[in-house]
Parts: C-alpha cells; sequence; structure tokens
C-alpha cells in the first residue's frame, strides 16, 4: 500500500489492527501517523490512549498493545525503529521475533499497533517479512514529479499564492525533494511574495531559497566554463567554510561530467535531453542545465575531462594525492582550458 492508498483508507474507517510504516519520505509518514491518530482517538483523549515505544522488548510492545483504552474504542502504540527490523543482529532476535509472530497471529482489536521505520525496514529480515503478510505495509517513497507539483501548489493556494510548474522545478532542484525541507522553504516563498494572489515564480525562487549542494555545483561548472576563476574558488571556499570537504566536492565534479558527456554524446548520435534525463533518472531542471552547459563543448573533450576526473578520484583514494591537491588540479583543468573546448 502507498502512502496516498493508505489515507483514502483512513477516511473510509478502513483502519488495520497493525502497520508497517517504512520508507524515506519523512514529512508523509508524519503527516500519516497524525492522520490515524486524529480518526482514532477522541480530542482531550490523546494522552491517554497514545503511546510511543523505543528499544523496548516484544512483550513490553504486547503489554502496551494489550493494555485498554480510556474512554474510546481503540488506543494506538507506535514502535519507533524496532531493532528486529534493521539491519544488523539485535538482541534475543530470534526469541524477539518467535513472540510478536504468535502475537500477530490474533492481535488486540482495541489497539492499533504502528511499526515506525525512519528510513526502510530491512527486508532481509525476517520479521519483515512477516508483517508483510500479517500487517498493511505501507511505502513512503520519495513523491514524484506530478505529486511534487501538487503539493507545492497546494501549499501555495492555502497561503493564498499560486506556483508555476516552472518555479516548482527550480525549488525542486535548488532545495532537493525531501518535503521537510520543501515546507520551510514554501513558508519562506509566500511571505517573500506577500501579496495574495501574486505567483510564484522561478526568479523568486532562485532570490529567496537556499540552494542545494547539486544547484551549487551546477553554478560552480558554469563559473569554469565561463573561466571565471575567481568567481569558481569563491564558490569552493563558501562550500568548504559551509561544512563541504574536497573529497565531497571532487565527486560532485565527477558526476555532473558524466552526465554532460553522456548528455553530449546523445545529442550528437540523434538523440535529446528528454531521452537522457530518462537514462540518467535526472531532475527536469538538471537535464536542462546540463544540456544547456554542454551546447558548445565537445564529447571529445567532455571524455577527456571526465577520465581525469576518474582518475583523479583513484588517486586520492589509493593515498596518491590528497583530496584537496586533487580537486584544485580539477578546477584548473576545468577553468583553464581555452574558451573553445572542441
Amino acid at each position: 500500500m502507498n502512502w496516498n492508498e493508505f489515507h483514502k483508507a483512513v477516511k473510509a474507517g478502513d483502519i488495520a489492527p497493525v502497520y508497517l510504516f517504512t520508507g524515506p519520505e519523512a514529512y508523509v509518514k508524519r503527516e500519516a501517523l497524525e492522520g490515524l491518530r486524529a480518526a482514532l482517538l477522541p480530542p482531550g483523549l490523546e494522552a491517554l490512549n497514545d503511546a510511543t515505544l523505543e528499544g523496548v522488548t516484544a512483550q513490553q510492545i504486547t503489554d502496551a498493545a494489550e493494555t485498554m483504552p480510556m474512554m474510546c474504542q481503540r488506543r494506538i502504540v507506535t514502535v519507533r525503529d524496532w531493532a528486529p527490523l534493521m539491519s544488523g543482529k539485535s538482541k534475543n532476535e530470534e526469541a524477539e521475533v518467535a513472540w510478536m509472530e504468535k502475537w500477530l497471529q490474533n492481535p488486540s482489536p482495541q489497539c492499533v499497533l504502528v511499526f515506525y521505520m525512519r528510513e526502510e525496514a530491512d527486508s532481509r529480515k525476517k520479521l519483515t517479512g512477516i508483517l508483510k503478510k500479517q500487517a498493511v505495509t505501507v511505502e513512503f517513497t520519495a513523491l514524484t514529479d506530478p505529486e511534487l507539483q501538487k503539493w507545492c501548489q497546494k501549499r501555495a493556494k492555502a497561503e493564498g499564492k499560486r506556483i508555476s510548474p516552472q518555479a516548482v522545478s527550480t525549488l525542486t532542484f535548488m532545495a532537493g525533494r525531501e518535503l521537510t525541507r520543501l515546507e520551510g522553504e514554501m513558508a519562506k516563498l509566500c511571505a517573500y511574495v506577500g501579496e495574495e494572489g501574486q505567483d510564484i515564480t522561478p526568479e523568486h525562487v532562485e532570490a529567496i531559497v537556499s540552494p542545494s549542494l547539486e544547484y551549487n555545483v551546477f553554478g560552480l561548472m558554469d563559473q569554469l566554463l565561463a573561466g571565471d576563476m575567481r568567481k569558481a574558488q569563491q564558490t569552493v571556499n563558501s562550500l568548504l567554510q559551509g561544512g563541504q570537504n574536497a573529497m565531497g566536492l571532487l565527486a560532485m565534479l565527477n558526476r555532473q561530467l558524466r552526465q554532460l558527456t553522456h548528455m553530449k554524446c546523445a545529442l550528437e548520435s540523434g538523440g535529446n535531453a528528454q531521452t537522457v534525463q530518462s537514462q540518467l533518472r535526472l531532475h527536469p531542471y538538471a537535464a536542462k542545465q546540463t544540456a544547456r552547459q554542454c551546447a558548445r563543448l565537445s564529447a571529445g573533450w567532455l571524455t577527456r575531462l571526465y577520465d581525469q576526473s576518474v582518475e583523479a578520484d583513484f588517486a586520492v583514494k589509493s593515498g596518491r594525492l590528497r583530496d584537496q591537491d586533487a580537486l584544485n588540479r580539477m578546477l584548473f583543468s576545468i577553468g583553464l582550458t581555452p574558451r573553445d573546448k572542441r
């Protein structure tokens, strides 16, 4: 079951006794848990019928689930990141799983038990398989582009604003696709635009949104391809002072050069940016910017530069070169070649 199907089921009153919440999309997961609480617990009685457990045994979980609800039909018990669902061997795991498996055959009708994983439940673990058979698993995967579009438009509408599809694309590229971050950025954008009924444009996004590392690397590549080493060095220094490390920046340059090379080779062989976007699973905005950056570059030059970046990465990992030295060499290789680059 995906999170959309879960919301529809809860709204219809179709609530299972046991759930496994798993997947990386934390914001939607928290909303789903809050929606479940709201559907189960009468106002004013939440504290009496809501238990959140961490680092507990199977017996402590089942004891909490068997506790009678107070002045409502069902209580809710949330178990966060239970060890038998995570990678690695946990204490007394076989006995813990056996206890829980037996209880799951006849769960309490007076409780809704939620195994809440902050990330993914380990699919190799025995209990994960048991829950997928005897409980309802809700997958919280990252939102698709249409879902992100709808989500951002809904947030803007709630503040009396509108946001264009191009602005959403720019926003999700600059800030990433994680909704917790996007929630804050949407609040900033709505406050920045101000007037009710106003459209949020890509220019507004670029003016106010805190850029991600990937977005900054696109800007760095633009500066290097223009031969502006002064601005490029300022960008690198800012990223390093902001907590990034030289090896991470080298890896991002390597990734960008690989994407530029793939894009240019595809375009020269008669393909298009949309095909490369699909094959490399690029964000639409990233694909557009990659196609723009490689327009005046040759596939041969990009291939040589990409090979050089791979060699620099290997030199650092094999101990032949310091990470800062390797990064500096790549910056000069990209930025100080003839402007023709053909």
